[in-house]
């Protein structure tokens, strides 16, 4: 059979049963290689990402709809984010708002240099529904570096652990409260500041719902691991 991709979901993830093993998350526009049915279940081989290599399957019932062959991979996409002025580029668009925290458990923000964005491996369970203010896709979040020790990640967010954040909204604790949802800021902003982002830039760049970086990453390829490259500043 051709090859073929995740086909989009309601959250971009799709559970899928590895086999011998457990059920996963696999992401949206992920390359797949179908190989037939047996006992009731669609079976198919990841050919790129964590799973790479797995046989994996999901109840052969009504799989069609989850699989494409309409859908292709573009180039590696190439994102900047630039620490001082808090702004990070990508896909030829103008600077969005994003920034990179530390101090909070020993985190420090994510050093200069260049690194893989890897292809999402599971939604991450360290966001929070408020974000569905601003953005649908809140929890696929891309990893700085393809190793799956890595604990740093390109992702939505106002909370940053050495990551890169792009901010949804910006909280200003001199101009008010935060957004509903996000009381645990307020405290933060005088304990932690920097791990809010603070002090902000004296011109923030404008903050961009992350569905849009979403589209633009999910289906590029730099490699069978990566999406593209950040490059820090």
């Amino acid at each position: 059979m051709p090859v073929s991709y995740i086909a989009k979901t309601s959250d971009y993830w799709l559970r899928v049963q590895l086999d011998h093993g457990p059920i996963v998350s696999v992401p949206y526009g992920l390359k797949v290689q179908r190989t037939g049915k047996k006992e009731g279940r669609e079976y198919f081989t990841i050919l790129e990402g964590v799973n790479q290599g797995k046989l994996a399957s999901i109840n052969g019932a009504g799989a069609e709809p989850y699989f494409t062959t309409s859908i292709s991979h573009g180039p590696g996409a190439t994102v900047t984010f630039d620490s001082k002025s808090q702004s990070l580029t990508f896909a030829g668009r103008g600077s969005v708002n994003a920034f990179s925290g530390g101090g909070h458990r020993g985190f420090t923000a994510v050093s200069p240099g260049m690194y893989a964005l890897a292809i999402p491996a599971y939604p991450s369970a360290q966001t929070r529904s408020a974000y569905g203010a601003w953005c649908r896709y809140h929890n696929p979040w891309f990893r700085i570096g393809v190793a799956t020790t890595g604990s740093r990640f390109l992702h939505p967010g106002a909370i940053s652990d050495g990551c890169v954040t792009v901010r949804q909204f910006v909280y200003d604790p001199s101009k008010g409260k935060p957004p509903a949802g996000f009381a645990d800021l307020e405290p933060g902003a005088k304990t932690e500041p920097g791990l809010i982002g603070l002090p902000l830039p004296a011109a923030p760049a404008p903050c961009i719902s992350w569905d849009v970086i979403v589209n633009a990453l999910i289906l590029a390829r730099a490699s069978d691991q990566a999406v593209g490259t950040l490059i820090v500043r």
